[in-house]
């Protein structure tokens, strides 16, 4: 099973085939390699490196890091190449690494509702304790560094902060639910400031806002993995609250663009909003439209949250990303009907196998 469509990643390199050339013969750690954003970033390396080996150039030089915590193993994501070194390791225990790195791309985290909750201190750790460790390393040898955060740090925006710019300080409870991760994520931010700061790292900040696509399992429990699943199952498509809460969505096409051009681009390191703005759609006109795109007869169903998936969500979530456009020129360009029929296409071929496995 391929956990991402080839034709995206070839749009990804295509899109920012200027700037990845640039990484030439350079040293890459990535974290959270075997996650949805880790997945993208291995596989654009590898088609990368066909480009450069092509027009004989020094491939890149990946170490790709998971815990797998969440699900699957190394077998499952490694496969075969020279230019990429897998490692299963907790990072919240062991962030040692012999060999110096020009790039760091931190992604390591826990970042599904479900999953932090049932894991609030492993979620804290692998922010605080694995974010400070990297920085230390990229301080000592130079490397420049990408932080992932979250749309999460902003909390509940108050409504004349939406859409919501890099500059809100934010409306979240260090008490409750999310806050394990929450609280870490923006904690992590502060470390990233202190070492920009203080010792002159190169560390830039990127806030993703509702990513997705192929390659989010079932196992992801996010609200577009939830619906695939009830598609795959003949089941209504349950929506948790109100159903009145509001998202943007991005697609993964799109994030990953503006995530690479951050890391390699970005003279002054700086924090970035990174999404899609709009539409701005609430959860039930959300499960309509996915419901409409593959004729999913159920329907949709507004249900109370369950005890495994934490309350407290924001009502309105939406990014301004003028920084980001202003800085690099960046725009997105998957609208999202168009996203969403990639995504579906792909679950349609795909969750029903794993599901029953």
């Amino acid at each position: 099973m391929r956990l991402v469509l080839d034709s995206d990643i070839e749009e990804i390199v295509n899109r920012s085939k200027i700037s990845l050339r640039s990484l030439s013969g350079k040293t890459v750690l990535l974290t959270g390699a075997a996650g949805f954003l880790g997945t993208y970033f291995n596989q654009v390396f590898l088609t990368l490196n066909r480009d450069l080996r092509a027009n004989s150039l020094d491939p890149v030089k990946v170490t790709a890091v998971d815990s797998f915590i969440t699900g699957g193993s190394i077998d499952e994501v490694s496969g075969s190449s020279e230019d990429v070194e897998w490692l299963s390791r907790d990072l919240s225990i062991d962030t040692s690494f012999d060999r110096k790195y020009d790039y760091i791309l931190h992604c390591a985290g826990i970042a599904s509702p479900e999953h932090y909750r049932a894991n609030p201190l492993k979620t804290i750790d692998v922010t605080i304790r694995a974010t400070r460790d990297l920085l230390e390393k990229a301080k000592i040898e130079g490397s420049r560094m990408l932080f992932f955060s979250s749309s999460e740090i902003y909390g509940d925006p108050t409504p004349e902060n939406v859409p919501t710019t890099e500059m809100y300080r934010g409306n979240v409870s260090t008490r409750g639910p999310r806050a394990c991760y929450d609280e870490s994520k923006r904690l992590g931010e502060t470390l990233c400031w202190v070492y920009q700061t203080y010792f002159d790292v190169h560390v830039s900040v990127v806030r993703p806002f509702n990513v997705y696509g192929p390659g989010m399992l079932p196992r992801d429990y996010r609200v577009l993995p939830n619906f695939a699943t009830s598609i795959a199952k003949g089941l209504p498509l349950n929506i948790y609250g109100s159903g009145l809460q509001t998202r943007t969505f991005c697609y993964v096409v799109d994030a990953i663009v503006a995530f690479l051009e951050i890391l390699i681009k970005a003279d002054q390191p700086d924090v970035f909003n990174v999404g899609n703005p709009s539409p701005e759609i609430s959860m039930i006109d959300l499960a309509k439209l996915v419901a409409s795109l593959v004729n999913h007869e159920p329907g949709a169903h507004v249900v109370a949250y369950p005890s495994t998936y934490p309350e407290d969500e924001p009502n309105r979530r939406c990014p301004d990303i003028s920084k980001l456009k202003d800085t690099l020129g960046y725009a997105p360009s998957v609208d999202l009907t168009t996203g969403l029929t990639r995504f579906l296409t792909w679950t349609q071929a795909n969750y029903a196998t794993i599901i029953n496995s």
